[in-house]
């Protein structure tokens, strides 16, 4: 079979792309032709129970509610095709076989009245039969409340807390579709094998990905590898702490990194024109993944693009790697094969300064844009640091700290890559987060939350806890008296997580150590009905669910810095906002210790001291 003018999985990627102009990929409704192309989908585990629900579940109701673009059409088609029908195209409840119903989107009814009985009516039918509902929440909450089904919205409010829950009389099962995470195990792995897997990649006529010079296939190939797999999860799984990582988004930022904006007969143009130098590492996908190459009004739409960029990613510093760029002779091999260092991975020249430049390279990916023309990282290095020629220097400097025509630094594109490829000579994933990202604790938090999850001992992490905790509202970082609750104004006088010192403040109460307890917010029915991902974990005081701080990476980030350093951290001021909650709620809950104590941080060592206050009798004081 003679290969394609034009790569079909290139053309369906974007589509996947909500930041093209070109958006109708990325609406479930409209993207059948992606789907002729890539395949199957990648199967969700509600996917997969609804199908077995519809065939063999008990009649009720089973109602999806989330954002939107969490997959909840995609589920409703599964609901149809197991049926050997089609998705209706109206919003309407209809029957799609005896005695299944389906309403594809609640929020698209004309009106309340409309939602109430539509609403109304599957609650009926699902007394023989089965309904299918997708709804939104807002919508979904006013429709139930238009019912006056109390009990109902007590189940709705449970499924938002804790992910699903079911409600016996009348049967209905919510289930909250923005505690899905694409980045579950299982089902992050059949995300990026519906996209990137090697038979979609196979090229074009005329393709010249083996001249090193299509960095689409190039992206693909490297988006095959399960190192630089676990590392976009690690990536997606931070943001997720700052946005609900709807699948949606996720397909399209995966898409938009390996082909941006390109086409095949494009990329063989360019080639054809201006050779090698065509393509550098501004295509490549550890920039594009965190929105290189988007402008920031396009950024801003995405929440879950603002939080991969919030982890600072090429931003950090490091004397080792950056070091390497500038001299990769004395790197391990693995360093300076990224490097397009020829010694590793030789490639012919004729002496010619563009040959010389681009020596050793193969692929976009390790080639930078300069005014001396493009030059792999290893080039790049050795100009800047070697050359006698003033100009060439300064040039290369330019590339190296400022960047070219609104592409990243050569210094930020290296640290990317090297965070993705270069990991086991860091030291393994855990080593090259805390020296590469913003966040230093963000693996810590995700294997504490599976321990969690898991049911081990965490006994040393809460105590560990209480102690940054302390620290951040008191400035007395000790966890010996347990978790401290301060006076409410003291609390918010001291700003908690601002770089002042802390004064002393008056203590309301204090927690002993063995009242607290970690739990994850995706437990019991969830489990069974959603990939989950555990990001997150919640500090509970007396298992109450009202006595809860839900800590996610930038909280634990804080945290962490704050019984690590015991000295002044800044964090956002929502995490601070939700710290004076947590403690405002205890302050209001607990009655006052017995006697006044003071968490004094100023004194040598800071302590927690008793005051004790003047006795007056009838003879005067004591």
């Amino acid at each position: 079979m003679n290969p394609p003018q034009e790569l079909e999985a290139v053309v369906a990627l974007r589509t996947l792309s909500v930041f093209s102009a070109d958006q109708a990929g990325a609406y479930r409704e409209h993207a059948t032709y992606a789907s002729s192309i890539l395949g199957d989908d990648a199967r969700s585990k509600l996917a997969t129970w609804i199908a077995s629900w519809t065939s063999n579940g008990p009649s009720g109701v089973v109602v999806l509610t989330g954002n939107a673009g969490t997959g909840k059409t995609a589920v409703a088609e599964a609901f149809c095709e197991t049926l050997n029908t089609t998705l209706p195209s109206n919003d309407q409840l209809s029957e799609v076989a005896a005695d299944k119903w389906v309403v594809k989107d609640l929020s698209g009814l004309p009106d309340p009245r409309a939602r109430e009985d539509a609403m109304a009516s599957a609650l009926t039918k699902s007394l023989t039969g089965q309904a299918l509902v997708c709804a939104n929440e807002g919508v979904l909450r006013d429709t139930l409340e238009g019912l006056h089904e109390p009990g109902l919205l007590a189940s709705l409010d449970l499924a938002l807390r804790h992910g699903a829950s079911h409600h016996d009389v009348p049967a209905v099962t919510f289930v909250n579709v923005n505690r899905q995470r694409p980045t579950a195990d299982g089902f992050w792995q059949s995300i990026l094998e519906y996209l990137f897997r090697d038979d979609l990649w196979r090229g074009c006529d005329g393709c010249p990905f083996d001249s090193g010079a299509c960095p689409m296939r190039s992206n693909a190939e490297k988006l095959r590898s399960p190192v630089v797999q676990e590392q976009v999860r690690t990536l997606l799984r931070l943001a997720s702490g700052d946005a609900v990582p709807t699948l949606r988004e996720v397909l399209a930022i995966l898409s938009w990194a390996v082909v941006g904006g390109h086409t095949c007969h494009e990329t063989k143009n360019r080639f054809r024109d201006i050779g090698p130098e065509a393509f550098t590492a501004s295509e490549a996908y550890y920039t594009r993944l965190v929105g290189g190459g988007l402008p920031d009004h396009v950024l801003e739409r995405s929440p879950l693009l603002v939080g991969l960029r919030s982890a600072g990613l090429g931003e950090v510093s490091d004397l080792e790697i950056d070091g390497w760029l500038r001299d990769s002779t004395g790197a391990p091999s693995l360093i300076r094969g990224l490097a397009g260092n020829p010694q590793v991975r030789a490639r012919a020249a004729d002496g010619d300064d563009q040959d010389v430049a681009l020596a050793g390279t193969v692929s976009a990916l390790d080639r930078v844009s300069t005014l001396q023309g493009a030059m792999t990282f290893h080039a790049l290095g050795e100009m800047v640091s070697t050359d006698e020629d003033p100009t060439r220097v300064e040039d290369g400097l330019d590339a190296l700290v400022g960047g070219r025509n609104n592409d990243a630094a050569g210094q930020v594109l290296w640290r990317q890559r090297v965070f993705f490829e270069g990991v086991d000579p860091i030291g393994g994933p855990t080593a090259v987060a805390r020296r590469l990202l913003d966040y230093r604790h963000t693996a810590e938090l995700i294997a504490l939350a599976h321990d969690v999850a898991a049911g081990r001992d965490t006994v040393l992490t809460v105590r560990q806890m209480a102690r940054g905790l302390n620290f951040l509202v008191t400035g007395f970082s000790s966890a010996d008296e347990g978790l401290i609750v301060p006076d409410p104004a003291c609390l918010f006088a001291r700003d908690p997580g601002s770089f002042r010192p802390a004064s002393p403040s008056l203590v309301h109460s204090q927690i002993s150590l063995n009242r607290l307890s970690l739990s994850t917010p995706d437990q019991g029915l969830v489990e069974d009905l959603l990939d989950v991902d555990h990001i997150e974990v919640e500090l509970i005081v007396d298992d109450n669910p009202t006595h809860l701080l839900r800590i996610k990476p930038r909280m634990y980030e804080a945290i962490c810095e704050a019984a690590e350093y015991q000295g002044p951290v800044g964090q956002g001021v929502a995490e601070m906002n939700d710290l004076r909650a947590f403690y405002g709620t205890l302050a209001s809950t607990f009655e006052p210790d017995g006697g006044l104590r003071v968490a004094n941080p100023k004194a040598l060592p800071p302590t927690l001291v008793n005051v004790a206050l003047p006795h007056f009798t009838s003879g005067g004081t004591e």
